[in-house]
């Protein structure tokens, strides 16, 4: 989850050693075998087409079909009991151990990464990702300030209604989408 945190927290950490940075290295092939499925590929496209007819700005439409796609599949994934109670834990890690995780930012950036790690570790609740509304909402956020990707806050309903949309069919998909990146890329903990 490292590498996504470094992103919400919008600052580039060194790669860690030992154990985390062997989870940082699993995270990354993960991502890559699941933002190279066709599925992924498909959906994405479709999501950023639906939002670009609907008047959504290009770098918006294509961060919210990127970022919105990988929101709602973890919002299904994470009904399963068994992957909400890893979330949770993982989520309650992040912020006990937001000052150490924040040492593989610069020097000067530190503070404010322990600030947003200890947020993100202690509100952060998975179970909103089932929420589309929710989810345009945190892309509305996430992009301030980023010009080019910068979701309009009159988007947001249009985003949120597209997201439903998909939803549905992001649930259906889950299982396998999992099960085709477990196939790609077998866990350190249960090699194939």
């Amino acid at each position: 989850m490292l590498p996504d945190l470094a992103a919400i927290a919008r600052v580039r950490m060194a790669t860690p050693t030992g154990d985390l940075g062997r989870g940082v290295e699993f995270h990354h092939a993960c991502d890559a075998a699941f933002h190279e499925s066709a599925w992924f590929r498909d959906t994405n496209r479709s999501l950023r087409d639906v939002l670009l007819d609907a008047g959504v700005t290009t770098g918006a439409a294509r961060a919210c079909s990127h970022a919105g796609t990988e929101m709602l599949l973890d919002g299904a994934l994470v009904t399963e009991p068994r992957i909400e109670r890893c979330a949770r834990r993982t989520l309650a890690a992040v912020d006990a151990d937001a000052e150490l995780l924040a040492s593989l930012a610069p020097a000067d950036a530190r503070a404010v990464v322990t600030q947003r790690l200890h947020l993100v570790g202690s509100s952060l609740d998975p179970l909103r990702y089932r929420d589309p509304v929710f989810v345009a909402d945190r892309l509305h956020r996430m992009t301030a300030g980023r010009r080019r990707i910068e979701v309009r806050r009159r988007d947001v309903p249009t985003i949120a209604e597209t997201l439903a949309r998909f939803a549905p069919a992001i649930r259906a998909a889950a299982p396998e989408v999992v099960a085709a990146v477990r196939r790609a890329v077998p866990s350190p903990r249960r090699p194939e």
